[in-house]
């Protein structure tokens, strides 16, 4: 199955790229193809480890570790300019919902930053723990497979890769501009705590919306999705990633939770998103390992020492 999951993931990158480019040509953009050149190198490379140790010096562990970050990387460039093209559809947004969704909850964003911005070291904590969840996501496709954990890797894989478009596709349908934006908060407020995300940098969205950019490229990019937020899926994926694994759990579970009380701080996100972003990673985690089990995929720790050519040929039978 581990080269049936291989050629379904190569699939649904190529098919994403494809939908890109068509869309560019269609949609009369431009796109800088230079800005392809680092995710082309960095895919090519981890796609080249991740040959040469499942074929040619058989090691499970560094198998998985190069294949499955080469469709990390390469998912990324592709779903970014999704998100951006996404954005474009200039569809009407939603955040006044949103807004009533928080207030249902009891949930505050002016409130809620305003106590951060009154205690700089929780400000200072926030940017912090927001920032790790990328580098979180990048560690795990290094860590999983070099414990032994080649099957949760695996799974990774498809839980970032499918949530990611299922949540820019949703985004573009029902956009918002997050509740930073919405409230847009004067510049004496925001300078209290100088947030990761501020209101400079939702200008590629206004711009997309507006049709004023139609040049596109992978320099620089920045996030636009705010509902669902794909932080706090990301966040949720990287604790299911780590069930059961023994000294790791807590501590990856711990640290995200922190991130998921930083999105309304350093995201500029309402609290609803974060409650579609988790809600939306459970479900897709959940269908997920349910199609995986029928498939008959192993969900077990590689006990076999990393070299040994046996537990290679379990992991791609």
């Amino acid at each position: 199955m581990g080269s049936r999951e291989t050629h379904l993931k190569i699939g649904l990158v190529a098919a994403l790229a494809l939908i890109d480019a068509i869309w560019i040509i269609a949609g009369g953009f431009s796109f800088d193809l230079s800005s392809l050149t680092s995710a082309i190198c960095a895919t090519v490379a981890m796609a080249a480890i991740g040959y040469v140790y499942a074929r040619l010096r058989p090691n499970a562990r560094l198998a998985a570790m190069g294949t499955e970050t080469a469709f990390l990387i390469s998912f990324s460039a592709a779903a970014a300019l999704f998100s951006y093209l996404m954005a474009s559809l200039d569809r009407p947004l939603i955040d006044g919902a949103l807004m009533r969704a928080d207030a249902w909850m009891g949930f505050d964003w002016m409130a809620y930053v305003g106590f951060v911005n009154v205690h700089p070291w929780l400000g200072t904590l926030s940017s912090a723990v927001y920032q790790s969840c990328l580098f979180q996501v990048a560690l795990a496709f290094i860590l999983l497979p070099s414990i032994g954990r080649t099957d949760r890797v695996r799974e990774l894989t498809w839980l970032v890769m499918i949530s990611g478009i299922v949540c820019i596709t949703i985004s573009g349908l029902l956009p918002a501009l997050g509740a930073m934006a919405y409230l847009h908060p004067s510049p004496a407020f925001l300078a209290q705590n100088h947030p990761v995300v501020d209101l400079a940098y939702k200008a590629p969205l206004y711009a997309l919306r507006d049709g004023a950019l139609t040049h596109l490229s992978l320099t620089n990019v920045h996030g636009l999705v705010a509902f669902p937020s794909y932080h706090v899926a990301l966040c949720v994926i990287l604790v299911i990633a780590f069930r059961g694994v023994k000294g790791w759990f807590w501590p990856v579970a711990g640290l995200n939770a922190l991130v998921i009380l930083s999105t309304p701080i350093d995201g500029g996100h309402h609290m609803i998103d974060g409650v579609g972003g988790a809600a939306l990673a459970l479900g897709v985690a959940a269908v997920v390992i349910t199609l995986r089990k029928r498939l008959g995929v192993s969900n077990r720790p590689e006990t076999s020492e990393p070299g040994d050519a046996p537990a290679l040929a379990a992991q791609h039978a």
